[in-house]
């Protein structure tokens, strides 16, 4: 007997025994690949969230308790790449609602922008016309408000302050609210930033889009009572509109070389009474 029939014999007396064996390999197999092909598709969607939510933002600048000068962003600008571009923008949580009040929604995402901000959208062809004045919601709003496209919406947001409400003795009212009455014109989908937010989290915010100089001029209209100064904003997104990135030690420098103590919410002011400062 040779040796390839003893191997065949052997075959078929453990024939069971190789066919489990066999099973199992194959089972094992396409479990392993099941695994990476979901684990593929699960990067690739969560990428593709990524890149619709930070668009073409490489790095992002967010005073959490105080608000900045909105001439800020054109002086860094002055000192970055012709392509880069810095948007400041207004972010805010505030609550809409229909005149008849019908419907309302609470502590949504409110974003004053300008066309800096929707330069840097995944696909600029899909933002929302510049021309058109008024309100722009997400879609995940836009279902919120079941089908108002074109109807007039109010929105109420706090109207900003010097010193935390939270702080004893601040002497900041509680009810300090400043009311906006527009049309919803449309809604930015996520290709066009729609999706846009901060938050790390698979289902993108409530987010309403307000022209920035807009929302500045109630807001901010008895913020700065000496200068009478409304442009102020709390966000800087930095970006580029073409291929490649902001390159953060420029950045950094520039942020270093026009940040003021204005910007920080610091003035020095001498005393009439006393030769003193404040």
């Amino acid at each position: 007997m040779n040796l390839p029939r003893i191997l065949l014999r052997n075959l078929v007396y453990f024939r069971k025994q190789h066919t489990g064996t066999c099973v199992g390999a194959a089972l094992c197999s396409m479990i392993l690949v099941g695994a990476l092909t979901v684990g593929d598709s699960v990067r690739s969607t969560l990428s593709s969230l990524a890149e619709d939510r930070i668009g073409k933002a490489d790095m992002a600048l967010l005073a959490t308790d105080g608000f900045f000068r909105e001439d800020l962003a054109n002086e860094m600008g002055e000192g970055l790449d012709e392509s880069a571009v810095v948007a400041p923008i207004v972010l805010t949580r505030g609550t809409i609602s229909l005149p008849d009040g019908s419907i309302r929604v609470n502590n949504i995402q409110v974003l004053g922008v300008d066309e800096r901000f929707w330069s840097l959208a995944p696909n600029p062809a899909k933002i929302p016309s510049q021309e058109e004045k008024g309100f722009w919601a997400n879609p995940r709003l836009f279902k919120r408000l079941k089908n108002s496209l074109g109807e007039r919406i109010i929105l109420r947001v706090e109207e900003p302050g010097l010193f935390s409400r939270d702080a004893p003795l601040s002497g900041e009212r509680d009810d300090k609210f400043v009311s906006f009455n527009d049309t919803l014109r449309g809604v930015v989908p996520p290709e066009g930033f729609g999706s846009f937010g901060l938050q790390g989290n698979q289902r993108e915010p409530l987010t309403l889009f307000v022209p920035i100089q807009v929302l500045q001029k109630k807001m901010f209209r008895a913020f700065d009572e000496e200068a009478a100064s409304t442009a102020y904003a709390n966000f800087l997104l930095l970006g580029t509109s073409e291929d490649g990135q902001v390159d953060p030690v420029s950045a950094r420098k520039a942020l270093d070389k026009e940040w003021t103590l204005e910007d920080a919410g610091i003035s020095f002011k001498k005393l009439r009474t006393a030769s003193s400062w404040s």
